[in-house]
């Protein structure tokens, strides 16, 4: 195949538009990259986790509490208390 100069002109102007466009891409300054946020609400779950994670569990100051007043006799549990936790404990088995 023979290439005539107006055939090699549109050639030239190919790859003339060719490395425009590629340095346009290289120019590129913000390229696309991936990324996450974590609103204030997911935050401060979080932050609320581990606030509960470094809490024991038990509140060994209220047993210390309550077997001081078993000891002076001054303890009176709350009997409907006690017949309410004994039955919602039994309905959350079922």
């Amino acid at each position: 195949m023979k290439i005539n100069p107006t055939e090699r002109n549109i050639i030239d102007a190919y790859k003339a538009q060719s490395q425009n466009n590629n340095a346009a891409a290289k120019k590129q300054i913000n390229p696309r990259h991936d990324r996450t946020e974590i609103s204030t609400k997911a935050q401060e779950i979080i932050n609320l986790r581990a606030q509960l994670k470094a809490m024991p569990d038990i509140r060994q100051d209220r047993v210390d509490e309550i077997k001081a007043q078993i000891a002076d006799g001054t303890y009176q549990p709350c009997a409907e208390k006690i017949a309410g936790g004994l039955i919602r404990e039994r309905n959350d088995q079922n």
